[in-house]
């Protein structure tokens, strides 16, 4: 209660402050969950970057993963198409299956929850994409641990006019685009349709992904207008490429290095493939302007994520190596949300208050896929239903920000969310009703100071949360006994992980060059996971059950440099250190083949998993003629462990990357042609590297257990679009 009643101290204080200041001109907020038309990040207090629709659609990537990676504190693991899971300032980094990552994505105002922990984002469609580094609860309430990614598709534009491309790349990656825009007084409408897939680098790696998209925007009059969205996606992705490092034949006890000798993944398949996705979202979105330098925006909203998919992949045959998959699976997410914002500007004094109100639908159905006999001689028969549960979240959140301009120089921030979160679930198999409600609340205090039009000191303290999913309070009612053996029980005293982040930083832009750069420490506490370590093995008949089992604390620097990009000249070179450590975790579990009981680690004071203390992104272009750019990016990620016990150490590994683009007019028609070569050098590396115990059953703990997903390697993509 004492943030709590901290902020609400100093939301009064500044509420009640004297208008008398002398004149500072007119500020207004920076924060908006609805729309982003309002940024300004001049007196943004956190640490942000935004990459414009026009800079995303510069990497011609076939991976969204290749344009978030270069921005300092993200780190996004890469899968097929562009479902990734987006991680910021390591938060979560030791998760790297199905659960959340601790980032909030957000969709033109939709908060996006899709399955497995990952997003669905289209590379192709975005007007602009904004990240919030920190805790970022305060606007966006429930798993913004760590931040959000904020993503704004294309806007109708007022005038008329054509778009169309075609790319054309290795491992049969081919993508076609066309849009079109028209507009008149009354009103603007964009329509979208797009393709894109690939056969893959590795085994059954294919995916394709069909969307149209388009949206209305009708003036009602010179102050307000409404905006209807339409987004109809459908996807498919396959297999992953995940492999064993090295596996092992106990008759002949030699080691087959599969890294080395099969990258591709032949006869080897991921934990979960075959996904057929289906997207649909909806929205409507109502923006009116005051006389007295206000604003209201209203939005409701629709998503739609229907997945069916194979997962629990294993080894069918007895020859060491995962060839099968043990179920098919079903998962539908039903969004649907009101969000309301009403906005004050004024010349020391600025206010938004708005609310959140969702109501989300979760369906889970599991059947056996084969004929399957367990460890207990159980035969499980195809078809037989191993999951089939119903959930509710309903959320009603109230949040706001008042910004004050104390001095010419010295701007003030604060903000505050209120979230209600009840969770109603029910399993049909196991014949129970569960249900919780939690009561969370969030805040961001910070400050700008502001030296002069070019430099700018910024200051915040932001914080996050996540509540704990039923699943985990109500394990023991609704797993009971799990495959492996193991018993779960129930922890109704498991608390909400939180984060709280600290942050300094600087912005100043010089004659030469832009640079912001900041440092923070990001504390996470209450870390929910199981009883015995995330992912390890437990013993037969032993007791599990979810807990806080750990804290995590993120220390860093992240730093933005860019020269004029209208220059024949011009640079990025972005940086990052982070050192993300376990503060506490003193009971992560581990058995090897042969041996009969666990052994208890205590692995507090080791770093997080799949964070590396150094990243840089460097880019230089240069334009010999007006019409053409030539662009050299270089990437650098120093090494990572694979393990919480720091045993298993992934070397570090730098890409060169090289882009060309020449513009230029064929019968008074815009043309644009593109080729890209990625990793030019044809580096290899590992992507997602991860060890949990001995993997390959040979009695050993060591590199050759590692799962991991080789990269493909040199990549050429090359393409041309037209406007009419």
């Amino acid at each position: 209660m004492t943030n709590h009643k901290i902020t609400l101290s100093l939301v009064c204080s500044l509420t009640l402050l004297s208008a008398s200041s002398v004149e500072l001109g007119t500020i207004s907020v920076d924060s908006s969950t609805i729309d982003d038309k309002f940024d300004a990040k001049s007196l943004e207090v956190s640490s942000t970057a935004t990459l414009s629709g026009e800079e995303v659609e510069d990497f011609h990537a076939e991976n969204i993963a290749n344009v978030l990676n270069t921005i300092p504190g993200v780190t996004v693991r890469e899968n097929e198409n562009d479902s990734n899971k987006i991680h910021i300032r390591g938060i979560a980094a030791e998760m790297y299956m199905g659960e959340k990552p601790g980032v909030a994505i957000v969709i033109d105002g939709v908060p996006v929850q899709e399955r497995a922990g990952s997003v669905n984002i289209d590379s192709d469609n975005i007007e602009s994409i904004k990240v919030i580094k920190g805790g970022a609860s305060y606007l966006y309430g429930n798993d913004a641990l760590a931040g959000a990614v904020i993503i704004t598709t294309k806007r109708p534009k007022a005038k008329d006019e054509g778009f169309a491309s075609i790319e054309q790349g290795s491992f049969g990656y081919e993508k076609y685009i066309a849009r079109y825009n028209y507009s008149n007084d009354k009103f603007a409408v964009e329509v979208q349709g797009s393709y894109k897939g690939s056969d893959g680098y590795w085994e059954d790696s294919d995916y394709w992904t069909k969307s149209i998209n388009g949206k209305l925007q009708y003036y009602i009059d010179e102050t307000s207008d409404i905006t209807i969205g339409i987004d109809r996606t459908k996807r498919y992705e396959n297999d992953t490429g995940s492999i064993t490092y090295a596996t092992y034949d106990p008759n002949t006890k030699v080691y087959s290095y599969n890294a080395q000798n099969n990258p591709k993944s032949f006869g080897e398949v991921g934990y979960a493939t075959d996904y057929d996705i289906s997207l649909d979202k909806y929205f409507i979105t109502y923006s009116k302007d005051f006389e007295n330098n206000s604003n209201l925006m209203v939005q409701v909203y629709r998503y739609e994520d229907e997945t069916t998919n194979k997962s629990a992949a294993f080894d069918s045959n007895g020859d060491g190596l995962r060839d099968d998959h043990l179920y098919d699976s079903y998962a539908s997410t039903i969004q649907n949300g009101l969000k309301a914002e009403y906005r004050m500007s004024g010349d020391v004094l600025a206010s938004m208050i708005g609310i959140d109100i969702a109501r989300n639908d979760m369906e889970y159905n599991r059947k056996y896929r084969v004929d399957y006999t367990d460890y207990r001689h159980t035969f499980h028969p195809i078809g037989e239903v191993t999951g089939d549960t119903s959930g509710n979240e309903d959320i009603n959140a109230i949040y706001g920000e008042l910004k004050y301009a104390a001095t010419k120089a010295l701007t003030l921030t604060a903000n505050a969310r209120y979230d209600q979160i009840k969770y109603d679930y029910t399993d049909y198999l196991e014949g129970g009703d569960y249900s919780d409600t939690f009561y969370e609340t969030s805040y961001r205090l910070g400050a700008t100071y502001k030296f002069d039009e070019t430099m700018i000191l910024y200051s915040n303290i932001s914080t996050g949360f996540r509540v704990p999913q039923l699943t985990q309070i109500f394990a023991g009612d609704i797993y009971g006994q799990s495959w492996d053996g193991s018993v779960y029980l129930n922890n109704p005293d498991l608390k909400t992980e939180t984060t709280i982040n600290y942050e300094i930083g600087l912005r100043h832009k010089t004659e030469f060059f832009s640079y912001d750069i900041s440092i923070y420490q990001l504390d996470r506490k209450d870390v929910i996971g199981k009883s015995n370590g995330n992912y390890a093995s437990a013993d037969r008949g032993d007791e599990v059950f979810y807990n806080n089992n750990s804290d995590v604390r993120s220390r860093g620097l992240e730093l933005s440099l860019s020269t004029d990009r209208k220059k024949p000249y011009y640079f990025i070179f972005n940086y990052t250190y982070l050192d993300c450590t376990y503060t506490r975790y003193d009971n992560y579990y581990m058995r090897l083949e042969g041996e009969t009981t666990s052994t208890k680690y205590d692995v507090t004071g080791n770093r997080v998993p799949r964070t590396s203390k150094h990243t840089i992104y460097a880019e230089a272009n240069y334009r010999p003629v007006n019409d053409l750019l030539l662009t050299a990016g270089l990437f650098y990620r120093s090494s990572q462990f694979a393990d919480e016990r720091n045993e298993i150490e992934v070397g570090g590994y730098s890409v060169l990357n090289l882009r060309a683009k020449y513009n230029t007019k064929v019968a008074s028609y815009p043309v644009e042609f593109f080729f890209n070569a990625d990793n030019v050098l044809d580096k290899q590396y590992y992507m997602m590297p991860r060890v949990t115990g001995d993997r390959n059953d040979d009695g050993l703990y060591d590199i050759r257990d590692m799962g991991l997903t080789v990269n493909p390697g040199r990549i050429f993509i090359a393409g041309l679009s037209v406007k009419f």
